[in-house]
């Protein structure tokens, strides 16, 4: 055999079986037989009959690395395999009977009730084994000549989605086979197109074991799940139960993830992943069911304390991404899904975790971290850090994680999220923040030559509160989840009395939860950075007040319903709202910060408690985008203020392209009309629909006098022009309702086509593993394995 690549490939002679395991003395390799063979073993609660070979040392090893070669007169697809790794011996000599390890490097796995959600019963338990795939669905997938859109990541637009989630709900209109799935998802592209999304990211999707969590809800009495994947067992597995054939076949989850990227792709729409490299999923909640890692080289895996397992992310077993060997199994793992599924980016849980050297402490040049920013074949790859783990305070590294090298990672920008919830809360005192979040946070990215692109600007995400009960609740309500985890902080307003919590039928509590809805979305759209827009926020999706629904499976759908009804309100404002940003992209999706040629603030209140806010933004001027920074760059209040006079506005009039205010308190405020222009009404949140925001500048109202009155807790989007031919179109993401329907039916078309028809045809692909059947080899592979394997180096090398 040989050592690269890991995992289970093919060769010239059958097929490569390859595991890291450094430190270790012995292995032994362990697949899956036919019936009828000789010399096998059976493993306890597990159904079939397997085959075991010692290997030899230097046959079988290479530095830190075993592997061997097998070929049979029979096939070997869809078998499943292992590994023994030093393990304890019985009294023949040979391995324990216990259930072979997890290659860490599998592509295919069977885990057992992949056809149910979450099975529970006294005769299943989810006891997986890596299986050797149809090797077509790795290397003969059809792109169609499909690549990636290759966006930029200023003109990123992030849709943070679960794919269960998203049409697992009855009302999608998907067919029920198809109910949360990857193929499930393809049909639901025309809706993102709708809205003016570019870019997915999808909670995890590597396979874990949704049934581990033990606990009830306490008021139906059905079993929670672990409903995230923040438990990843095999991390080069797509998770079988989001696939249509897993049922059949355990490689089908690789062929309908393929299609799922290619469709996005096709339709210009990137894909990122969230990925969990802090910990794993083995040996959660005490389930000793499987073993990977910890079974391999658990010092070099994970990172260890006197012999135990240390916790910087909340669930136990950290693990070790800066020695060596672990260092090596994550970039492996992420050239797969770079290289051969054709990902755009990965979003990494718990990144501080990351940076921690062997002896826990955050390092400010981790090797990992340099590894991965100059891998040669990961180069294109968008790199998005979630920069805390659960040790604070070291671990929270918001605008200070590792470069690496070139400034490339992008953050999710806690503190942006922060700031935008308590200013329009009407927290007092955070206008100067507000200012400097909505430029980029020049604060936390200018200091180390990263620009506000890498910002990644979110007031939502899957953990904590819904947009809407944000704007809902005062406090989280989590007892469905028969436990009280989850941030009691959320700088959260249910918008009335302490007893409004939740759905009210207050027709002002009401109104005023809309506007302020709103009124984040603008903050969002209209701030230098990435923005990013958890699903279900385009129409107000609620959780009940749950802000930690990790354990919760129907809390979490997309209910296409509710979507519907909200189709010319909240979501029709989501859209053109997104589309005003679009065409303003470069004021705002940035590469640079912004300096007083393009932005200036129009009041002079700075000191005031009381949270307005108002600036114009300039479009020409001496700055264009991808310039040279100015000489005075805009930071929090200071710079600022020397641009905030009104005549300073007066002089840039021929340049002038928007002005925004915030009016985030319970009073109304006038907010001043620069003097020597036309100023048109594109939004004002304080208004129902469809007048609170124009489809087109045609439509905009102009606005008379020196000021215009805000509405208590409302936001404005005023724009001068010289004429009409600069007039723009904000409803430029809207499909037809024809091209709609067209797409629909193609997407459904592609989602119902069989395993074989996602797979290039060419007939001059020639198999490369050899039929081995009618070889003048009279012994089959078991006998040969039952009289001494390592006297055999033709069959295994």
């Amino acid at each position: 055999g040989k050592p690269l690549p890991y995992g289970c490939t093919q060769a010239m002679k059958g097929i490569n079986f390859s595991i890291l395991a450094p430190d270790s003395l012995a292995a032994w390799f362990v697949i899956e037989v036919p019936s009828a063979q000789e010399n096998v073993v059976t493993y306890p609660g597990v159904k079939g009959n397997f085959l075991r070979f010692e290997l030899q040392s230097p046959i079988n090893r290479t530095g830190n690395t075993w592997h061997i070669q097998i070929a049979a007169p029979f096939s070997l697809e869809g078998l499943r395999y292992g590994w023994h790794i030093d393990p304890e011996p019985a009294d023949d000599g040979e391995p324990l009977f216990e259930q072979p390890v997890l290659d860490p490097c599998a592509r295919c796995l069977s885990s057992g009730g992949v056809e149910i959600w979450n099975r529970r019963g006294e005769k299943f338990k989810y006891a997986p084994l890596s299986v050797v795939p149809d090797f077509r669905a790795l290397e003969c997938f059809d792109w169609q000549g499909v690549t990636s859109p290759g966006h930029s990541l200023q003109d990123l637009v992030i849709y943070e989605a679960h794919v269960r989630s998203f049409t697992k709900n009855k009302d999608s209109g998907v067919k029920q086979s198809h109910a949360g799935t990857f193929l499930g998802f393809i049909e639901k592209i025309p809706h993102l197109l709708n809205l003016g999304i570019n870019c997915v990211e999808l909670l995890p999707i590597f396979e874990f074991d949704e049934s581990q969590v033990p606990w009830k809800h306490p008021q139906t009495g059905e079993h929670l799940c672990q409903y995230w994947g923040y438990q990843t067992c095999s991390y080069n597995t797509p998770m079988q139960r989001f696939a249509v054939g897993s049922t059949s076949k355990p490689w089908a989850a690789i062929v309908e993830f393929k299609t799922l990227v290619r469709e996005l792709h096709r339709n210009g729409i990137e894909v990122v992943l969230d990925v969990v490299f802090n910990h794993t999923g083995e040996g959660a909640w005490g389930v000793s069911n499987w073993n990977c890692l910890a079974k391999v080289a658990v010092s070099h895996y994970y990172l260890m304390s006197n012999g135990y397992h240390t916790n910087y992310t909340g669930c136990g077993n950290t693990l070790h991404a800066n020695d060596p060997n672990c260092t090596e199994w994550i970039l492996d793992c992420l050239r797969y899904w770079a290289l051969d599924m054709h990902v755009d980016g990965f979003r990494f849980d718990l990144a501080s975790s990351l940076t921690r050297g062997s002896d826990g402490q955050c390092m400010p040049e981790p090797p990992f971290i340099k590894r991965l920013v100059n891998d040669p074949l990961l180069q294109h790859i968008k790199l998005i850090a979630e920069p805390w783990d659960c040790a604070w305070p070291d671990g929270y590294l918001v605008g200070q994680f590792p470069s690496g090298g070139e400034p490339r990672w992008a953050e999710w920008n806690g503190k942006f999220r922060d700031c935008v919830r308590g200013f329009i809360k009407g927290d007092p005192g955070m206008k100067g923040q507000f200012a400097t979040r909505v430029c980029g946070s020049p604060d936390l990215y200018e200091p180390d030559g990263r620009g506000p692109c890498h910002s990644i600007n979110f007031i939502t995400a899957h953990d904590g509160f819904t947009l809407r009960d944000l704007v809902s609740y005062n406090k989280k309500h989590n007892h469905v989840n028969n436990e009280e985890s989850g941030e009691d902080n959320n700088i959260s307003w249910n918008c009335g009395e302490e007893n409004d919590e939740g759905p009210s039928k207050k027709k002002g509590i009401l109104q005023l939860r809309d506007q302020q809805m709103r009124n984040m979305l603008l903050a969002l759209f209209l701030s230098a950075g990435t923005p990013m827009v958890t699903s279900g926020d385009e129409y107000g999706r609620s959780q009940g007040g749950n802000n930690n629904s990790w354990c919760q499976d129907q809390l979490n759908w997309f209910s296409w319903a509710e979507c519907a009804k909200e189709n010319d309100s909240l979501v029709r404002f989501f859209r053109l709202a997104l589309g005003l940003r679009k065409q303003h992209s470069d004021l705002l999706a940035r590469t640079t910060f912004m300096t007083h040629a393009t932005i200036q603030w129009n009041h002079d209140d700075w000191d005031s408690d009381y949270n307005f806010v108002s600036y114009i933004l300039h479009r020409g001027g001496d700055e264009t985008e991808g310039s040279e920074k100015g000489d005075e760059a805009v930071s929090e209040c200071g710079a600022s203020k020397a641009a905030s006079s009104n005549e300073s506005v007066g002089d840039a009039k021929k340049t002038c392209a928007l002005l925004v205010a915030f009016n985030a308190g319970h009073v109304a405020h006038d907010c001043h009309l620069p003097a020597g222009r036309e100023w048109f009404r594109i939004v004002d949140s304080s208004l129902p629909s469809p007048q609170d925001i124009c489809e087109c500048d045609e439509d905009a109202q102009v606005i008379t006098g020196e000021s215009y009155v805000m509405s208590p807790y409302s936001c404005i989007v005023l724009r001068s022009f010289d004429n009409l031919a600069d007039a723009q179109q904000y409803n430029i993401a809207e499909v037809s309702k024809s091209r709609l329907q067209q797409l629909q039916s193609q997407l459904r078309q592609v989602s119902s086509q069989p395993f074989e028809a996602q797979l290039a045809e060419d007939e001059d692909l020639q198999e490369i593993i050899p039929n081995l059947r009618g070889i003048p080899e009279p012994e089959l592979m078991t006998k040969l394995a039952g009289e001494g394997y390592h006297h055999h180096p033709v069959i295994g090398a």
